[in-house]
Parts: structure tokens; sequence; C-alpha cells
């Protein structure tokens, strides 16, 4: 099981939006998700607007591509673009940032 840490940008004033948005998360896209092969998924918020994320994936990569090639993805992406600040407007979601995991402690 691989854990991966990454860090994004929102819109500090719609913190309050975006937490709402993943109280009710579509079902739909929890499900693809979880089919992607990820779990253990949480987000973080800081004042400046800065989430740190952290999941697990069997594999990483292979269920990041196997969820973006999902519509469900695609139309969630779009539905949360107001939210994130990023230098690439191309980009399709959040500009993320992988994070080096350096400890661990089970």
């Amino acid at each position: 099981m691989e854990r991966i840490g990454f860090k994004f940008k929102i819109k500090p004033e719609l913190k309050p939006e975006y937490k709402k948005a993943h109280d009710e998360i579509w079902p739909e896209m929890s499900k693809a998700i979880k089919d992607a092969g990820i779990s253990n998924y949480s987000i973080f918020f800081s004042p400046d607007g800065t989430l740190f994320a952290y999941l697990e994936a069997e594999d990483y990569q292979k269920g990041i591509k196997k969820l973006g090639k999902t519509d469900v993805n695609r139309r969630w992406q779009k539905h949360m673009e107001k939210y994130f600040v990023k230098e690439d407007p191309s980009i399709l979601g959040p500009e993320i940032e992988t994070l080096e995991e350096v400890f661990h402690l089970d």
C-alpha cells in the first residue's frame, strides 16, 4: 500500500462551500475513488487556503489514471474548479504538489 501526501490551494474565503461540497460528495464520485484503489483519503485546511491531502493506494499512478478516465471525475473537477488557486488554467482540477514522505510510524 502506498501512502501519498500532496498539497494544493483553494480560495480561503470559499472554504465553507468547499467543505460543504465534500460533505455532500456525489456517491458516484466516492465510488470511482474507491474503484481506483484509493482509500483512507483525507483533506486538511490551512487558513491561507493551502490544503494538505493524504491517501493510500494500491498503485497510486495506476489509480489516478483510472480515475482520470472516468466521466464522473471530469464532471466533479469542473464542478470544483471555482475553488482552486493555480497558475496553469489548462489543468482540470487542482494544481497539486506531491510531497515526499520522510517519516512514518505505524
